[in-house]
């Protein structure tokens, strides 16, 4: 079918395509709300807008990696007409701090939910509100638990292997 709509297009000389929707997660949770539509214009870049690739490349997180940030509400960059990504200079700011929060062990979920609350001074993020930082101990248990879970895990690993029989020398 795809084929014959093709060939179609070919010999009649309509080049008209439809635009592509961007992939959705088919479940959100309850207290993340949908990312806002990114918006989308005919204007040209402002002159300190970046691509995608330029923002990967800035950032050294890959461009499937930024799009599944958007995807999870994380980034919102400015659609073309042509349906190119520009993103701000402020988004190689806000990919560090996506990175950082990651690697502090929290969720996309989470961090949808508390990035907007999240300030920076003196280059270091901070809580802006006593509810942020009650949500982020809150997270710092949650961590702390599945550390002791690994613990004990090791624990009981270490004692199976002393258990074992050893190899004759």
């Amino acid at each position: 079918m795809r084929a014959q709509t093709r060939q179609a297009a070919r010999t009649t000389g309509d080049t008209t395509r439809t635009p592509r929707t961007p992939p959705t997660t088919p479940t959100t949770p309850p207290q993340v709300s949908a990312p806002a539509p990114a918006p989308t214009d005919g204007a040209p870049p402002a002159r300190d807008a970046l691509r995608i690739g330029q923002l990967a490349e800035r950032t050294g997180v890959n461009v499937r990696l930024l799009r599944y940030y958007e995807q999870q509400g994380l980034l919102r960059p400015r659609r073309l007409g042509n349906g190119y990504r520009v993103y701000a200079e402020d988004d190689v700011r806000l990919v560090a701090y996506i990175r950082t929060l990651l690697a502090a062990g929290l969720t996309t979920t989470v961090i949808a939910r508390l990035l907007p609350s999240v300030c920076e001074r003196d280059g270091v993020l901070r809580p802006c509100t006593p509810e942020l930082a009650d949500e982020l101990r809150r997270e710092r248990d949650r961590i702390d638990s599945q550390v002791a879970e690994l613990l004990a895990s090791r624990t009981l690993l270490n004692q199976v292997i002393a258990a074992a029989p050893q190899h004759p020398r």
